[in-house]
């Protein structure tokens, strides 16, 4: 995560991710950053959170974490992969989160796997080694237990969660397209005040209007 230019209260970097500096970015060197991905102010991404042994061969570190393209991380998203215990210690296992994926606000992602074109909404709990595919929404508040697999095309909601509907085929092209949209708003000017008129401009033909969601 090599950093190009620091302009107001962002970092980027050379692959045009955007990085609050109030967000919590621990083990650098154990996260992978695919590009064009934004983490707002008081983020919190946990590479350091990784196997002893995770170092290959040529001495490089492997990803604990590795976060894909057009992502947008809200503020307080905790992100850190999942764990259990084996013989006796705690082990850590590597998160893998896919394309344009957005999470909500003070949502906590543990999850072993997070597909692309995936949004997650505020104040949802994605517990350790949970999977979600492709195309799925994640409702606002939704707890998704440890070890739970949620399906493509599926809208899930509840504690715990359960698919409530599902998702038109084109919904992939819409995940995309606000993405990128986001994306390209939020850098013209990387301020915490401008990013709520980023979200209004984008969303304000929200996911569960567009997709028909109740």
């Amino acid at each position: 995560m090599s950093r190009r230019q620091t302009r107001g209260e962002y970092i980027e970097t050379e692959s045009g991710n955007r990085i609050s500096r109030k967000a919590v970015i621990l083990g650098s060197q154990h996260i992978l950053l695919g590009g064009r991905s934004t983490i707002l102010p008081d983020c919190v991404v946990r590479g350091d959170l990784h196997r002893p042994s995770s170092a290959s061969a040529s001495g490089s570190a492997a990803a604990s974490v590795n976060i894909g393209r057009y992502n947008f991380l809200e503020k307080g998203v905790v992100i850190r992969p999942p764990f259990k215990i084996y013989k006796g210690s705690l082990v850590y296992y590597p998160q893998k989160i896919g394309n344009y994926v957005s999470i909500g606000a003070n949502s906590i992602i543990e999850a072993a796997a997070i597909g692309s074109y995936v949004c997650i909404g505020s104040n949802c709990v994605v517990g350790k080694f949970a999977i979600l595919k492709d195309c799925v929404v994640v409702l606002d508040g939704t707890v998704i237990p440890p070890t739970t697999c949620i399906p493509p095309f599926s809208v899930v909601a509840g504690n715990p969660a359960s698919v409530v509907d599902e998702l038109p085929e084109s919904s992939a092209e819409v995940f995309e397209r606000r993405a990128r949209q986001i994306h390209t708003l939020h850098g013209g000017a990387l301020t915490s005040t401008s990013i709520e008129e980023v979200k209004q401009s984008v969303f304000d033909d929200d996911v569960d209007e567009e997709f028909d969601v109740a």
